[in-house]
């Protein structure tokens, strides 16, 4: 897959795959407390839905199933992106993968280049 995003995965479960730092900046939400990563999507999502995909990630050689709340909605069109999707909060079982996360992006975590939801 070209571009990272949902994609349809066995059965119909979702899958988001980021690929490299480059995407992992991206999605990465550090601005959200616990951490968050934003899931594009056009489905339709309210602040507080619950949320289930599965994160494959450069990081990690297994897809981790991944629950959360919808913190943060973005519609087509708004904010410095033109990608729909939703910010997913991380739970206390994610700190781990949240760690994991921000070690990957030593230095540029709280950088000012664009994401998709900044």
């Amino acid at each position: 897959m070209a571009n990272s995003g949902f994609t349809g995965g066995k059965g119909g479960v979702l899958v988001l795959e980021i690929k490299d730092e480059a995407e992992l900046y991206k999605h990465y939400m550090s601005f959200v407390q616990g951490g968050a990563i934003f899931v594009p999507t056009k489905k339709a999502h309210e602040l507080g839905d619950d949320i289930f995909f599965l994160l494959s990630i450069y990081l990690r050689t297994d897809p981790i199933p991944m629950t959360g709340q919808v913190v943060w909605v973005m519609h087509k069109g708004s904010g410095s992106s033109n990608k729909e999707g939703v910010g997913v909060q991380f739970t206390d079982e994610q700190a781990e993968l949240k760690i994991q996360i921000e070690q990957a992006l030593t230095g540029k975590v709280n950088s000012h280049h664009p994401t998709l939801t900044m």
